[in-house]
């Protein structure tokens, strides 16, 4: 073939002769698998800026492919997450839901020392040991506080909390009330609706941790607190209801006390804001109890299932 003032050599793949071909002779040839030298110099001979072109459009394509398998990845993510949600629903069904949680925080601590010391208390008003009665009260009223501080800033809330620390409220003001009551420190009928409503209270405790309790109800699991079955959401005004009966218990409690160092003027004071006080208690008690049958979330069964 002729190029470039020169005569080159065309082979045929089929093996043939070799033949001087001259370049009208090749047009003239049918397209037969021939390697064309001069094509083959052509492609290696590539301009700089084609390459330029061929090298962006790989980037472009690069990026492309990059672009939709970060999609494609996400895509698969989003579908495992789905699908191991629902195998957790699924297994979570089939698993029982009965658990022992941790009792032995701080919280639950205090409010067991709450627990222990309210027969202290009642022992040391009935022996008029006025002061020592006075200052483990105050103990348990500071430590109702801290507490309940503690358990919520440190995210130590318990069911089992829930339970024990009204129930540490009530065995205080039950036993002080009773007391007081038998020492004539207070009148019988603030004794009585004080009395009357947290008797009521214990004895809905005891049936709703009955109802909720996981099969099977055995003596023992009853009072194995660390099976949570229900919790108790005090009410608003059973919780400014606690507080009045805190204050009326002390106020009473320091009354034989303090009155000996007070003028007459000073003394007709302080009773009559006892009386007020003793008024008020008697009121929010009432509504404190009534609270507790109107509500709808002060009692909550945790697992109704296995309750029944």
């Amino acid at each position: 073939m002729y190029f470039g003032g020169a005569v080159r050599r065309v082979a045929f793949v089929s093996g043939g002769p070799f033949h001087h071909l001259t370049m009208p002779t090749l047009r003239a040839l049918p397209p037969l698998a021939v390697v064309n030298l001069l094509s083959v110099r052509h492609l290696t001979n590539k301009s700089p800026q084609r390459k330029q072109t061929m090298i962006t459009k790989t980037k472009e394509i690069g990026k492309k492919m990059s672009i939709e398998t970060v999609e494609t990845t996400k895509k698969i993510k989003e579908n495992t997450l789905a699908k191991s949600k629902e195998l957790k629903e699924s297994f979570s069904s089939m698993i029982p839901s009965e658990y022992h949680e941790n009792i032995y925080t701080i919280p639950n601590i205090l409010t067991f020392t709450r627990l222990l010391s309210a027969p202290i208390i009642g022992y040391l008003i009935v022996h008029n040991h006025v002061t020592s009665a006075l200052s483990l009260f105050t103990y348990s009223c500071i430590t109702d506080f801290i507490d309940g501080y503690i358990a919520r800033k440190y995210n130590m809330k318990s069911v089992v909390g829930t339970v024990i620390d009204p129930m540490a409220d009530k065995s205080l003001m039950i036993i002080c009330t009773a007391c007081m009551a038998q020492s004539h420190q207070i009148p019988m009928y603030v004794a009585v609706i004080i009395l009357g409503r947290d008797v009521l209270l214990g004895l809905s405790a005891i049936y709703y941790r009955y109802v909720s309790l996981p099969r099977p109800k055995t003596f023992k699991r009853f009072w194995d607190f660390s099976i949570p079955s229900a919790e108790v959401r005090p009410t608003t005004i059973s919780k400014i209801n606690t507080g009045l009966q805190m204050v009326y218990i002390g106020s009473s409690m320091i009354k034989p006390v303090l009155i000996p160092y007070l003028t007459s003027d000073s003394s007709a004071m302080v009773l009559q804001g006892l009386f007020a006080l003793e008024i008020t208690v008697a009121i929010s008690t009432i509504l404190s109890g009534l609270s507790y049958v109107f509500s709808k979330d002060a009692v909550r069964i945790l697992n109704k299932e296995n309750a029944k």
